[in-house]
């Protein structure tokens, strides 16, 4: 995508970015509200806790008044085999990882919804033999199904981000994520990156700790896909939330204590990630994880105490924030140049 093409604004309406009470209006008169980005203990980096239990979500969501929920598991649809393809409501989905690394260079997330098993067996053989990200969207187009392009200033970990690749391949996708494990900047750069070249948008949470419902998106729609249909043509609004220290350091202790909480776990897991900022420390959890019978009691109690203390004081937190503002200064300059107003 070229500097004329990108700065070029469209008549696409501009999305609207409600307040809860705001929300809850819209809602009393029959619009939908969905929460499109939801992982269960089907996905390799969340604790196979209750909490995120496929059914206990799905009744969680139905409580929060959600008409459609999504589980976005990575590479994985177990959580559907487990509790049904069928409820209402329920959008079967995933997010689907693929590196192309002629296209882009780093692993692009991808959200599906609304597909079946066979379709889910050839996305990934695309994702992980042909890893074509052309190809995988045509694919997506010609059956017909909703996609988005998730958290877009976004990388693994290890991996270089290709900044200019994001302009290169955004118009592939019809809708972009506002991502509530986000900071407020880089979230603000998606919506103007979506706004300006014509693409939807949806605010999620990507929860892994079952957190659902405090950001989500509004829109009419009998169906799931009437109701995607209007975000992808902009009628819609977003109930969006960002990531602050304060969040960072109350998911990271709840999965500090959940992982030392082996009691409270449904299924044994032998292996477990984590981003939290602190090479150290995400390396300290993964090998906790991994059980280690062999370790005595009192030095688990006394790293549980450490990791946990580690947490509450921040540091991982403004470690892992710095490091999205300084991404967020380079996405502004990337903008910048394009024409896109920061």
């Amino acid at each position: 995508m070229n500097k004329k093409q990108i700065s070029h604004v469209t008549d696409h309406p501009q999305t609207r970015i409600l307040n809860i009470e705001q929300a809850r209006n819209l809602l009393a008169e029959a619009w939908a509200a969905a929460d499109l980005h939801v992982h269960t203990l089907h996905s390799y980096d969340v604790i196979p806790t209750k909490q995120v239990d496929p059914l206990t979500l799905y009744q969680k969501a139905q409580r929060l008044g959600m008409t459609y929920i999504a589980f976005t598991d990575h590479d994985s649809m177990d959580a559907y085999d487990q509790i049904g393809w069928t409820r209402e409501g329920l959008v079967p989905a995933v997010e689907v990882k693929i590196l192309d690394p002629k296209k882009v260079g780093h692993t692009v997330h991808i959200n599906v919804f609304a597909l079946d098993r066979g379709q889910f067996c050839e996305i990934l053989k695309i994702a992980r033999i042909s890893q074509d990200l052309e190809r995988l969207v045509a694919y997506l187009k010609d059956e017909h199904l909703r996609f988005t392009f998730n958290h877009p200033f976004w990388h693994e970990p290890g991996e270089k981000l290709n900044l200019q690749a994001i302009l290169d391949i955004v118009d592939l996708f019809p809708v972009l994520e506002y991502n509530m494990g986000r900071i407020a900047r880089i979230n603000r750069h998606a919506l103007r990156l979506a706004q300006a070249t014509g693409r939807g948008i949806v605010a999620t949470t990507d929860t892994h700790v079952g957190d659902i419902g405090r950001a989500f998106t509004i829109a009419r729609g009998g169906t799931f896909k009437e109701f995607f249909d209007q975000i992808q043509i902009g009628q819609s609004f977003i109930v969006p939330s960002d990531l602050d220290l304060s969040r960072f350091k109350e998911e990271t202790t709840i999965r500090i204590r959940q992982l030392f909480d082996k009691a409270g776990w449904l299924y044994p897991k032998n292996s477990f990630a984590i981003d939290s900022g602190s090479s150290t420390l995400d390396r300290i959890i993964a090998w906790m994880a991994q059980g280690h019978p062999d370790t005595p009691r009192f030095a688990k109690k006394i790293l549980k105490i450490i990791l946990e203390a580690a947490s509450r004081s921040g540091i991982p937190g403004s470690l892992y924030s710095r490091s999205q503002r300084n991404l967020a200064d380079q996405i502004s300059v990337l903008l910048e140049s394009t024409e896109i107003a920061t």
